[in-house]
């Protein structure tokens, strides 16, 4: 049998260091999946399965979509929980001096990794969360990519189930081996689970990620300490398993918040839906819900705070207060409020345009759009 021609070659090559995606191609103007990934792109997008041939050996299975049309296709594989990895020409054909043009994977998008509007819900957050249990003490680390925040939790064991049911992840990390918790993310069949080594978890060394992530000699600059090790443990395997998910880098991701038990109070998600919080008994639909009455909001990001305002309950009676009277002051002043909504119409969705052009995605049109929401914050404030 003849060997593989130089470019199956290099297929596999990518194949075998992104195992578990389907890996698009890049050839020409068309992205490309071979073999079971094929299969799979041919069944789920309804592509012709045709074949090419590989120097000799059995003709390879092969199912194509136009560089043009991607991002279409993209979405329909992400929404239905596949992980896909974009492996792009990185020189002109012209220029290729070896048998082969130059590629490389450039990023894999998830359910939980994706910076897309259209693989995105601007009235919530898109979390991507990773969970330590270390005896009745879990840790969850929370990021959501597509605005930059990271949320590092620190809860009891027997609570995990209503802070996750809050955070909605549509994928979760945790250790290999372990039973993922019970929860419904943004699809029905529920959020993606990815496992990773146990040693991936270790708070040690993931302090040691933080720190040279954000740039500190020590992660008490954030308030966190001993206490906070599942969290810190649960962070250590997300930074790991982003940085493989973006080769690039994430520079936009924010300084982590902490958040502690006690700090608010925990739903379940039986709570949550009996009380029609922000989704309806009848599933889905969020008509006659709470969120529904109240959302009058003018921009995505205030959306996005809604709704997390709503399913996190606060407990301590300063924070109370503190938000009691910033809603009393613009309630009794209906000329501010006014004015208020007016500098604010406009405004686009800066969280995730600013995380894009931090991460150096931002297009054009995008950029123009992130400058012309700035110049309006004057007048906001």
């Amino acid at each position: 049998m003849s060997r593989e021609t130089p470019l199956m070659e290099h297929w596999r090559e990518m194949k075998s260091r992104n195992p578990g995606a389907i890996l698009l191609y890049r050839l020409g103007e068309f992205y490309e999946t071979f073999y079971e990934d094929a299969e799979i792109a041919s069944r789920v997008l309804g592509l012709t399965l045709t074949s090419r041939n590989n120097g000799g050996a059995a003709d390879v299975p092969l199912a194509g979509v136009p560089a043009k049309a991607m991002s279409g296709y993209l979405r329909q594989l992400v929404s239905q929980g596949y992980r896909v990895a974009i492996c792009e020409q990185m020189e002109d054909a012209k220029n290729a001096k070896g048998a082969t043009v130059r590629r490389e994977v450039v990023e894999t998008i998830t359910p939980g990794a994706a910076f897309a509007d259209d693989l995105l819900d601007h009235t919530r957050n898109n979390f991507l969360c990773a969970l330590s249990v270390v005896g009745a003490q879990a840790g969850i680390a929370a990021a959501d990519l597509s605005t930059g925040e990271l949320r590092l939790i620190v809860c009891d064991a027997v609570d995990l189930e209503p802070f996750l049911a809050r955070l909605a992840p549509s994928e979760m990390v945790l250790v290999r081996g372990e039973n993922a918790p019970s929860t419904r993310g943004p699809g029905s069949e529920g959020p993606l689970v990815t496992e990773r080594e146990r040693w991936e978890f270790d708070p040690a060394l993931a302090s040691d990620a933080l720190c040279a992530q954000f740039g500190v000699a020590s992660l008490e600059a954030f308030g966190i300490g001993a206490s906070d090790a599942p969290a810190v443990g649960a962070a250590g395997a997300l930074l790991r398993y982003l940085h493989e998910l973006q080769p690039q880098g994430i520079p936009h991701l924010a300084r982590p918040v902490v958040e502690r038990a006690g700090s608010a109070m925990p739903l379940d998600e039986m709570t949550r839906r009996n009380l029609e919080l922000v989704e309806s008994l009848r599933g889905g639909d969020r008509s006659g819900t709470l969120i529904d009455v109240l959302d009058r909001t003018a921009t995505p990001m205030g959306a996005r705070l809604l709704r997390s305002w709503i399913l996190t309950p606060l407990t301590e009676r300063a924070p109370i207060d503190a938000r009691l009277d910033a809603v009393g002051a613009l309630l009794g002043d209906a000329l501010a409020r006014e004015t208020l909504r007016t500098a604010l119409d406009g405004v686009r969705d800066v969280e995730r345009l600013a995380s894009k052009a931090a991460a150096g995605r931002a297009t054009p049109r995008e950029l123009g759009a992130l400058g012309a929401s700035l110049a309006r914050l004057p007048t906001v404030a």
